[in-house]
């Protein structure tokens, strides 16, 4: 797959996600407050991705040698506990993340898993983390509107929580793959290609951006189909 097309079906997603994220957070804006806290997270989502970006572009998220520690994965642990603080400190952004619908539609960008199939299929990418990564991610994007549709009745809750489990699965299972594939501390299995194209510009904006996004918005989707406290809104 040429660098161009690969561009155009990484980063067109990834500006749609950032897009549909702020008018959610906008759409649930009932307050002067809510509404700029609405726009601050627009522009943050907007710069991490621009910064994933850069990085990967500038060959900084390849492994320095084989012993190295995946950056990868240091930048999704620094997301994930970046986005924690945020959603614990800010009782307003919390306010504004409490519609289930728009939390599991969300989830249709994960019909990106069909470019890592294209890309297995054209010998770019590992079958052994395209194949779990890829079907995974398809199944969660195509049942998104779905489950969606109903999340207020007991029946479906119970799909809300079983889809939110399947997400958070495919992505710890694609995550793991994905470092076991490619080169550096953790490279366990030695495959041909390996997924080194992933720490590249632009298919890196999906484990540096979209994967730390998606994991959060199942978590908090989760916590509160199950019945965790959450926030009402504050004026």
């Amino acid at each position: 797959m040429s660098t161009t097309l690969l561009v155009v079906l990484v980063v067109v997603p990834a500006a749609l996600v950032i897009v549909a994220l702020f008018l959610v957070l906008w759409r649930e804006s009932r307050t002067t407050r809510q509404s700029l806290v609405a726009v601050i997270a627009g522009f943050v989502l907007l710069g991490w991705a621009i910064a994933a970006g850069l990085l990967a572009y500038h060959g900084y998220l390849r492994p320095a040698n084989a012993e190295s520690a995946p950056p990868v994965g240091l930048i999704i642990a620094v997301a994930f506990v970046a986005m924690a603080l945020c959603l614990i400190v800010s009782r307003t952004l919390r306010s504004l993340l409490t519609n289930q619908r728009y939390l599991i539609w969300l989830n249709v960008w994960r019909l990106e898993g069909l470019v890592f199939l294209l890309l297995m299929a054209q010998g770019q990418m590992p079958a052994l983390w395209a194949l779990p990564a890829g079907i995974g991610d398809v199944i969660v994007g195509v049942s998104a509107p779905w489950v969606a549709r109903d999340t207020v009745t007991p029946s479906g809750r119970r799909r809300a929580i079983i889809f939110n489990l399947f997400g958070l699965l495919d992505l710890i299972i694609a995550v793991g793959l994905g470092v076991m594939t490619n080169p550096g501390r953790f490279h366990f299995f030695h495959t041909l290609p390996t997924s080194e194209l992933v720490t590249d510009f632009p298919l890196a904006l999906v484990p540096t951006f979209l994967v730390p996004l998606a994991f959060a918005l199942h978590i908090v989707s989760l916590w509160q189909l199950i019945g965790g406290k959450w926030s009402e809104i504050q004026p």
